[in-house]
């Protein structure tokens, strides 16, 4: 077992020592303290290295979760060898997990409930923004998933408070619970007054499921699920949908060949009637401004 110091490694890797301490405070490489220094293991080095070359040929999202999306990941994964992993955790949290090197790519929707716009103002919040490049994937319809035929009447976010209709909410962090509690300070709802805003669930899907089975008469989520779900639908709002990558990330061969294939002709044909979506800007890169 051939034992490494810090000195050592950097000369073998052939990187700046300074970084060599940093990747092993933040448990980015194997390593171990032998007299209050830290050492390293040349064979742990050597499987570490062999495995980050592996990973680097797959691609890591974390984010919001949405339909089309999931669908377009399915198909990339079907026609090629690098393989994508979707994390649906919400949008601040996937932003959080892409920040800390815990993914490669984030996909995110977050108002600006100053501006009172869909921007890019979170990624001065989040991130920091000259480090990474932000590509529109589309935009998309939220509103109000009632029941066929909407037996309550609701037309409206008053209306599931004033008729006592029975609510079902999305996940705290989530770009979708960050737009309706947006939406009813707007509408100056106090959200203890409606019935069942406590209930969270971890997506779009699980809410459409929720108000089919008749557990609830209402939900807040995406127009394409309610379609799918033969569910009718108040929309309130549209708002863009993007994904971000770190700027080293955006130029890697496995994220460029990702990317490319949101403008593909065939894959832009498939989607381009998908319900409650806007496909036509998919793939354009947002920031930096081209």
């Amino acid at each position: 077992m051939e034992i490494m110091s810090a000195r050592d490694l950097s000369r073998y890797l052939k990187i700046n020592e300074k970084k060599i301490y940093k990747l092993a405070q933040e448990s980015m490489v194997p390593s171990m303290k032998i007299g209050g220094k830290i050492a390293f293991i040349k064979e742990l080095i050597d499987k570490w290295m062999l495995e980050n070359t592996e990973r680097e040929k797959q691609i890591y999202i974390a984010g919001s979760d949405d339909f089309l999306l999931g669908s377009i990941i399915s198909a990339y994964n079907r026609d090629h060898e690098g393989l994508v992993f979707y994390a649906p955790v919400g949008s601040i949290n996937g932003l959080k997990i892409l920040r800390d090197h815990g993914a490669t790519l984030s996909c995110v929707h977050i108002i600006d409930t100053e501006k009172k716009e869909s921007n890019l103002s979170y990624l001065n919040k989040y991130l920091a923004n000259d480090e990474y490049v932000v590509i529109h994937l589309f935009a998309r319809d939220q509103g109000i998933m009632v029941p066929k035929g909407n037996p309550k009447g609701i037309g409206s976010l008053e209306d599931v408070v004033v008729k006592g209709a029975t609510f079902v909410n999305r996940s705290t962090g989530s770009g979708t619970r960050l737009l309706l509690d947006f939406l009813l300070q707007e509408k100056k709802i106090d959200p203890s007054n409606m019935k069942g805003y406590e209930v969270e669930l971890d997506s779009h899907l699980q809410v459409g499921h929720r108000v089919l089975s008749g557990a609830a008469d209402a939900g807040f989520g995406i127009g394409h699920v309610a379609h799918v779900l033969g569910l009718d639908f108040v929309p309130l709002y549209r708002e863009n949908f993007e994904m971000v990558a770190p700027r080293e990330r955006y130029y890697s061969a496995p994220v460029k060949e990702f990317l490319t294939f949101f403008q593909q002709p065939s894959l832009l044909h498939r989607v381009k009637d998908f319900t409650g979506y806007d496909t036509g800007k998919m793939g354009s890169v947002v920031f930096p401004r081209p």
